[in-house]
């Protein structure tokens, strides 16, 4: 059994190589490097500009008199107004 810590064959090593996977799998969708590495190599490239490129996980539009934020992020909060 390849999960049995006291197996031989048993090993704590990422089974994906973290650069070069020729496909995109669920791992690329968790964050972290997989995502990262994805972004770089493939979004960036393909449609990178001055505020892609800034990475950020949201956008901020000005508009007259107001400032709107637009995140890529969602979140479920309850309750749906809190304190701070």
């Amino acid at each position: 059994m390849k999960n049995n810590p006291t197996d031989p064959s048993f090993s704590l090593n990422c089974p994906f190589p973290i650069e070069e996977y020729p496909q995109v799998v669920m791992a690329h969708g968790g964050g972290g490097k997989f995502t990262h590495t994805l972004i770089e190599k493939l979004f960036l490239p393909a449609f990178g500009n001055p505020i892609a490129n800034e990475l950020l996980d949201g956008a901020i539009i000005n508009n007259p008199g107001i400032q709107l934020v637009m995140s890529t992020d969602s979140h479920v909060v309850s309750p749906l107004f809190f304190p701070g």
